[in-house]
C-alpha cells in the first residue's frame, strides 16, 4: 500500500448529503481536542467528536462497535466503503472528527510511531474555495511540504500514520467550521503502536 494516496469524488452525492446531514443534525462538538498531547511546548486545541470512545492508544480493532451502533449508520456506511476499497483487512482502532475555524490551527505532528498504522481523513464540508485555506499539509525529511491538500468535500487522503502533517489555518474570509472525519487503522501485519497520540 503508497504511505500517500488521495482520492476525489469518493462517495455518491447522496451518501456524501446523508453524512454531511448527519454531522449537521446529530454531531456535538467538544473544544480542547490537541493533536499531541505529550508536546507540552504546542498547547494549542481544536473542536472535536470521539464516536468510539477510544483512547488515543487503542488498538482493539472497533469495527464491530462501529457497524452495531444503529445511530452512527452513515458513518458506518463510510468505513465499509473504506475498507473494501482502499483499505482491505485494516483493523478500525479508532473514528473522530476534528472541526476548526478561524483563529484555531494544527501543527505539525505525527499519529503513529510504527510503519503499517494509518490515518485516513475524510472532508466533509458542503462547499470549500482556495481563498479559506485550511489545507493539511505533509512534510518530508527535509522539513519541507511534500503535499498540500485543500479539504474538498468528498476528497479521501490516506496516509501512514509517521508522516508528519498538520491542518493548517482557515482564512478569515472562511465563514465555515472545517470538518475532518478521521479513522485510525492498522494494516495487515503491521506492528501495533501502543503509544498514546491523536
Amino acid at each position: 500500500m503508497d504511505r500517500f494516496a488521495q482520492h476525489d469524488s469518493f462517495l455518491t452525492p447522496d451518501a456524501l448529503g446523508a453524512l454531511q446531514s448527519y454531522f449537521q443534525s446529530q454531531v456535538t462538538w467538544t473544544f480542547g481536542w490537541q493533536s499531541n498531547k505529550k508536546n507540552a511546548e504546542v498547547p494549542f486545541s481544536h473542536w472535536n467528536h470521539d464516536f468510539l470512545g477510544a483512547g488515543s492508544s487503542n488498538q482493539i480493532d472497533l469495527a464491530d462497535k462501529l457497524l452495531a451502533d444503529p445511530a452512527l449508520a452513515a458513518i458506518a456506511e463510510l468505513w465499509i466503503q473504506l475498507q473494501t476499497r482502499l483499505l482491505p483487512g485494516h483493523a478500525l482502532v479508532r473514528c473522530y472528527a476534528n472541526a476548526h475555524t478561524f483563529g484555531i490551527e494544527g501543527y505539525p505532528h505525527t499519529d503513529s510511531r510504527k510503519p503499517g498504522n494509518y490515518t485516513t481523513i475524510f472532508y466533509l464540508n458542503p462547499l470549500w474555495k482556495p481563498e479559506w485555506a485550511g489545507e493539511t499539509v505533509f512534510i518530508n525529511d527535509l522539513g519541507d511540504i511534500a503535499h498540500a491538500v485543500l479539504p474538498r468535500p468528498g476528497r479521501v487522503v490516506v496516509f501512514d500514520g509517521t508522516i508528519v502533517h498538520s491542518a493548517r489555518a482557515v482564512t478569515r474570509l472562511c465563514p465555515a467550521l472545517r470538518v475532518t472525519l478521521m479513522f485510525k487503522t492498522r494494516a495487515p501485519g503491521a506492528e501495533m503502536d501502543g503509544e498514546p497520540h491523536a
